[in-house]
């Protein structure tokens, strides 16, 4: 289709009511659209136990107040999506980063992070028939932090994730980051906090490895063979 007739087409075509326009919201136009999405995701949700949280990036290169730009990812331009996915790689539910968004929830921002607030709020969205189901749940270190998983094991839900070492507590008498780094590929030091419930793990690999967990402990460990 000619670039002009498909914009032709497009100025005739509305998600939603343009005299009701929420100035706060930046994709007030396809909100509607979008929330129907959400809803048949979430209702089409066949329930598996091991579940992602991640970011993803939709590529765009045209003029938007949502665009973002994240040096290093395949996809640098484009729209940055918060999603919960399934391991087949069913999206279960998502949320737009837009910067100050009027969805959010600020108890859930202030307690976990801007980043891993919308991972709460899809777990409370969740239907009922799956909501009270035991998940586990894993993520990266921009998410990872004590606070989530307790959260999580509250909810009875497990959590997996690499934990960045400023987040690691320091009352935690883990080998610190400098001494791993002598030690030789393979090399471990772990810690389960029997009051929280939560394994800490910190291994060598080409650099140090640190990761928290409520489901996982250090046993069984093999040799693997590296792809080259």
């Amino acid at each position: 289709m000619h670039r002009n007739r498909f914009f032709t087409i497009m100025r005739y075509m509305h998600c939603a009511d343009n005299s009701n326009a929420d100035p706060l919201d930046k994709l007030w136009k396809i909100r509607p659209l979008m929330d129907r999405i959400k809803d048949k995701c979430k209702e089409n949700f066949i329930p598996e136990e091991q579940l992602s949280y991640d970011e993803s990036m939709i590529k765009y290169y045209g003029k938007h107040g949502c665009k973002q730009f994240i040096r290093g990812k395949p996809i640098r331009f484009g729209y940055k999506m918060w999603c919960l996915n399934t391991v087949s790689g069913y999206l279960i539910d998502f949320a737009m980063y837009q910067g100050l968004n009027p969805r959010r929830n600020e108890n859930y921002e202030q307690l976990y992070g801007k980043a891993t607030a919308p991972l709460v709020v899809i777990l409370d969205e969740l239907p009922k028939h799956v909501k009270y189901l035991r998940y586990n749940i894993y993520f990266d270190n921009l998410f990872t932090g004590v606070n989530l998983l307790c959260h999580l094991k509250s909810r009875g839900y497990g959590g997996t994730g690499t934990m960045r070492d400023n987040r690691v507590p320091k009352s935690c008498p883990l080998l610190d980051k400098k001494t791993m780094k002598s030690e030789s590929r393979g090399v471990y030091h772990s810690i389960l906090d029997l009051d929280d419930g939560i394994l800490l793990l910190r291994w060598a690999d080409n650099g140090v490895v640190s990761v928290a967990s409520t489901v996982h402990g250090v046993l069984p460990i093999s040799a693997v063979r590296r792809y080259s």
